[in-house]
């Protein structure tokens, strides 16, 4: 059995993850070494204040790491977070995407 902190966290990954809004900004970010916050704001059909709210869980769970240049905002996905609570999500989703895209 997993010791508490361990299925806390565990617990807590699996809520930022089962978003499908935050699933969706994790592929987006962790399609580039860094994505810029103006680039969600286009992609992703939700406000300002939204983006916000979304990448302040997935930064309390240890996935995003961000960057202030001036009044910007830079995301960096930390792939080896991700990958020690579910090797191999991200290659795997965005291969899926790929294809999608492709046929």
């Amino acid at each position: 059995m997993l010791e508490p902190s361990a299925r806390d966290s565990y617990v807590a990954l699996a809520k930022a993850i089962g978003d499908p809004t935050r699933l969706e900004m994790l592929l987006l970010i962790g399609s580039r070494p860094e994505y810029p916050c103006t680039a969600l704001e286009e992609q992703l059909p939700i406000s300002k204040s939204t983006i916000s709210y979304h990448v302040k869980i997935l930064g309390q769970v240890g996935l995003l790491k961000v960057r202030r240049e001036g009044r910007y905002f830079f995301y960096e996905l930390q792939r080896s977070v991700l990958d020690y609570y579910v090797p191999d999500l991200l290659p795997r989703l965005l291969a899926e995407r790929a294809g999608h895209a492709a046929g």
